[in-house]
């Protein structure tokens, strides 16, 4: 089991530091659009899709609208997804001004990957997750220098879990070197009623604060040493010493990211508590018990563990990145992350994937799709300039019930219209 997990974490590729998608800074004006059949669950439907990317200068507007027509229902509209959540306005994917880490960041609609500080109590969530009932959040960020905040609410329309970090750096105005960018940060974040019922008192709030230390900075390699302590309310606490370190520019065609973590959890805390899978663990964390993710830390014992990141770029053609935790002494502790995009490696070929794992005890869990599982593989030709075939697959969940999910499975083949411009 030790050899497992040392090479899952080593093998795992990571982020880039700048959050809410690795990949976040490719978003130009580009125009998608196709016709294509998309399976649900065995049903045949023909789908029609729109998405483009707007950029001008700092501001940024992604749209996704995807219309279902049944083959075997006379070719009725598919409501679903737009009778709930967040309705028509799914459609409006984002709109943003600036990127996550600019002096001032904003973003409107679907949050993809969003991160509070190191993320050791709010890492890589998702307001999409629940493909069929997305929801409308908001991320806000301003970094005045010397302080600066960050804020992430999951749902305008209904406030569900809202957050925010506040950071100040006491000797930014000095000379001195390395020790002018030491930074102090307290998070406070919440989820005021998971499982969506008023007459139940089950909100978790949890709070923290956090040391950070940039020690070199250079165009080729940069390092920042850090320290996180974090409390969930009425529940248990934990500890992390990390270490972010990485060669921005190798060689010119070649850039690396590394994260690595030491953890120290007590009883009744579970790290990266609002995580990927967080819109279905808040009400359903271990379905054949039916236990949600607050009422199982009270069954959750203290351990230690090693969570590992690693990301690479080569030349603009590789670009990936992954994650791995795991606890010891826990089982079914590990969540996984791995994303992975190829543009264009093999001339006229496109390829993007990610994939979020969790409850992973070995490694026939990380290969099988299940309740814990989000996935979406693209694999597309471009035979002329404009025109892509392309083979979508996504693996999701849905609330069937209120608090009863399933997987949903989707594969869409289609042929689409792209162009920049």
């Amino acid at each position: 089991m030790k050899l497992l997990n040392s090479i899952l974490i080593l093998g795992s590729f990571i982020y880039f530091l700048n959050a809410q998608s690795p990949f976040s800074l490719e978003e130009e004006n580009t125009f998608e659009g196709g016709l294509g059949i998309t399976w649900i669950d065995g049903q045949s439907f023909t789908t029609f899709t729109l998405s483009p990317d707007i950029s001008f200068g700092n501001v940024g507007v992604g749209l996704n609208i995807e219309l279902l027509f049944n083959n075997s229902g006379g070719f009725e509209f598919r409501k679903t997804g737009w009778d709930k959540g967040a309705g028509i306005l799914r459609a409006i994917r984002y709109i943003r001004y600036g990127y996550k880490y600019d002096p001032v960041y904003a973003r409107i609609g679907t949050l993809d990957a969003a991160t509070l500080g190191h993320g050791f109590l709010l890492w890589y969530y998702s307001n999409g997750s629940n493909y069929d009932q997305r929801k409308i959040g908001l991320a806000f960020d301003l970094d005045f220098d010397k302080f600066g905040f960050e804020t992430v609410t999951s749902n305008l329309l209904n406030v569900e879990i809202y957050g925010g970090r506040l950071y100040y750096r006491p000797l930014f105005s000095s000379e001195i070197p390395v020790i002018k960018n030491l930074e102090l940060g307290a998070t406070l974040i919440s989820d005021r009623d998971p499982d969506n019922i008023n007459d139940t008192d089950d909100a978790v709030t949890a709070w923290g604060l956090d040391i950070g230390l940039p020690v070199i900075q250079q165009k080729f390699f940069t390092t920042t040493i850090y320290y996180d302590f974090a409390k969930i309310s009425e529940f248990g606490s934990g500890n992390v010493v990390g270490v972010d370190f990485g060669f921005p520019d190798l060689i010119g065609i070649l850039s690396l990211s590394t994260k690595l973590e030491k953890r120290f959890l007590g009883d009744k805390f579970l790290p990266n508590y609002f995580g990927p899978l967080y819109e279905l663990e808040r009400k359903v964390y271990v379905p054949e018990t039916g236990l949600d993710k607050r009422s199982a830390l009270t069954t959750t014992g203290s351990s230690e563990g090693i969570f590992g990141q690693l990301a690479g770029n080569f030349a603009g053609k590789i670009k990936l990145i992954g994650s791995f935790q795991k606890l010891n002494g826990i089982g079914h502790s590990g969540i996984m992350h791995l994303e992975a995009r190829m543009p264009e490696l093999i001339p006229s070929m496109i390829f993007r994937a990610t994939y979020d794992k969790t409850n992973i005890d070995s490694f026939d869990d990380v290969t099988t799709l299940d309740v814990f599982s989000l996935a979406s593989v693209e694999i597309g030709y471009k035979t002329y300039n404009f025109l892509i075939l392309s083979m979508l697959y996504r693996w999701y969940f849905i609330e069937v019930e209120p608090n009863i999910f399933k997987p949903q499975e989707r594969i869409e083949p289609r042929i689409s219209v792209s162009f920049a411009f």
